[in-house]
């Protein structure tokens, strides 16, 4: 008999994922639970979120709770869960709801946890210039990213990812990890292994990827296109890209980095946006800027 699957996520990865998952043997997905719709673009038209968009799609029962309370989790009960997948849900799950599926809840992180706790765990492992970040299947308990792992997949990350390239392999690995995975969950045959705490690192909120945040000195891209401490300002870079985009100041002009590579040790631009213009060769600008 299918195990009935309540699916959590929001983003456009996580819709993916969902899609996937529909194809199992095991499992069958009975209702969707995502982020309210929110406010994009100049206009700020509300706007579902991918997942919500994917599980419309597929005629699946969506629940967009503004709240994790009682009165909702009562609406999630009617389906009979048997497993809660959570793939970037966006909020802090709160216990009456980690205990309601039959099976338990489980999540997928995209980090080989212990390392990388919190939302930012594929910018993080670029900036830090990481050769390798991966994919973590486990149970969930009440604190952040924090439960007994069930298996991990090892992912290597390549001098010219950025977050765009890194997250669709990710994702790839959490669609062959839950193929293999979920039916041993379904039939309950699998392993824990408990995190190991001293090993722990947590990043920064989401809140933190600001544009404010996203400037970098042009003195430093300067220095990193002569060799100067290049692998680190290319990973800086990357991490930034594509969202919210690493942007600089040249004299009076504010240049958005759009593609960077490293050759010989030295910061290479490739392409480079001015403000309300489109992309260009970092040799059309600089031919035009700079003097």
């Amino acid at each position: 008999m299918l195990k009935n699957l309540v699916f959590f996520g929001s983003p456009d990865f996580s819709a993916k994922i969902l899609e996937s998952i529909l194809a199992s043997a095991e499992v069958s997905v009975v209702g969707v639970v995502t982020q309210p719709d929110k406010p994009l673009g100049r206009k700020q038209i509300l706007t579902p979120s991918p997942v919500a968009q994917k599980a419309a799609d597929l005629d699946l029962p969506v629940y967009k709770p503004s709240k994790l309370d009682e009165a909702n989790l009562a609406h999630i009960k009617l389906l009979k869960p048997d497993i809660f997948l959570v793939v970037s849900y966006g909020k802090l799950i709160p216990p009456s709801w980690l205990n309601t599926p039959v099976l338990g809840t489980f999540n997928i992180h995209f980090s080989l946890l212990p390392k990388y706790r919190g939302a930012l765990c594929i910018s993080e492992a670029i900036k830090n210039g990481d050769s390798v970040t991966g994919v973590t299947l486990m149970k969930m308990d009440e604190q952040l990213d924090h439960g007994p792992i069930i298996s991990q997949q090892e992912i290597p990350i390549e001098i010219t990812d950025d977050v765009s390239t890194l997250t669709t392999k990710l994702t790839q690995a959490a669609q062959q990890l839950l193929d293999k995975k979920l039916p041993e969950i379904c039939a309950q045959k699998y392993s824990l292994k408990v995190q190991g705490d001293s090993l722990a690192t947590y990043t920064l909120k989401t809140g933190s990827l600001t544009r404010e945040n996203s400037f970098i000195p042009y003195e430093k891209i300067d220095s990193a296109m002569s060799g100067i401490d290049a692998g680190n300002t290319s990973a800086l870079l990357r991490s930034l890209t594509p969202e919210p985009g690493p942007w600089t100041k040249i004299g009076k002009q504010e240049v958005k980095i759009i593609q960077t590579t490293l050759e010989n040790d030295r910061l290479v631009i490739n392409s480079i946006q001015i403000p309300g213009k489109s992309p260009i060769s970092w040799k059309q600008f600089a031919a035009g800027y700079i003097k």
